[in-house]
């Protein structure tokens, strides 16, 4: 269900949902409980109320805010490992002048097909599934790294250098199909946030305010922080997915510097 509202629905339309829609819902009924059980506007059990709420509260606040630091960490790190995958290689590339032309141009080629092909397979990244045709581009860019015979101080140092990048190229690559398929919050957390969000809510409904206008400020304002919260979680439960995703920009700025180069 996350998973769907970040993928197919509008940012802007789940936000309007959850921040004007759910303090609407929230005001109907809290009109509708006041009715049903008038006397609770009289605040006759407010203290027992509020310290019921308050505690409620601090639970859910430190609940809510621990999920979204971790999205946002998530996100952070599936973002920088996604650049480090596309600039490792690229250092492979430019560094590789100190090479014959042929040999230059087979490192551009190889590093080349890496990048078009994790942005042509990028579907299958976003689902946290590898692509063999990037495997095999790898492997062909250890090929030529390998055949590569030193003539000078300069090369020797650059394969040096190309094989420690082919190595830490393979640890990025699973590190970042690990993110894309690691990246949500367990169902677990989910249930907790939901329940926690309806108890807080629930609650609100409860305290007695004989200043209508007043009692509804504070429901909706409660009900609009909760929306928030929940609308940032879902945004941030999928970093690879969604409309403000991390997109695979880095790769794409690799490709268009070595097709410019060719």
């Amino acid at each position: 269900m996350a998973k769907w509202l970040a993928a197919e629905v509008p940012e802007w339309l789940l936000l309007i949902v959850l921040v004007i829609g759910l303090p609407a819902f929230m005001l109907l009924l809290e009109s509708l409980v006041h009715r049903w059980v008038p006397h609770w506007r009289r605040g006759e059990h407010n203290d027992a109320t509020g310290i019921m709420l308050s505690a409620a509260a601090v639970v859910y606040s430190v609940a809510i805010g621990l999920c979204v630091v971790t999205l946002w960490e998530k996100r952070s790190e599936a973002r920088a490992s996604t650049e480090a995958e596309a600039m490792n290689l690229a250092a492979v590339a430019e560094a590789g002048r100190v090479c014959d032309p042929a040999v230059r141009s087979a490192i551009d080629e190889a590093v080349l097909e890496y990048n078009r092909g994790v942005l042509d397979n990028w579907p299958n990244r976003v689902r946290g599934d590898a692509a063999p045709v990037v495997g095999d581009a790898l492997d062909s860019l250890a090929s030529t790294i390998g055949a590569i015979t030193p003539q000078t101080e300069a090369q020797r140092a650059f394969v040096l250098d190309a094989v420690r990048r082919l190595a830490a190229a393979t640890e990025l690559r699973a590190d970042a199909v690990r993110l894309a398929h690691e990246q949500q919050l367990p169902d677990v957390v989910w249930i907790s946030v939901l329940t926690g969000s309806v108890v807080v809510l629930s609650l609100c409904v409860t305290c007695g305010i004989r200043d209508g206008l007043l009692r509804r400020v504070l429901v909706a304002g409660v009900a609009a922080t909760i929306g928030v919260n929940v609308f940032l979680a879902v945004e941030l439960n999928y970093p690879f997915d969604g409309r403000v995703s991390i997109q695979p920009n880095s790769y794409r700025h690799v490709v268009e510097l070595l097709e410019s180069r060719g």
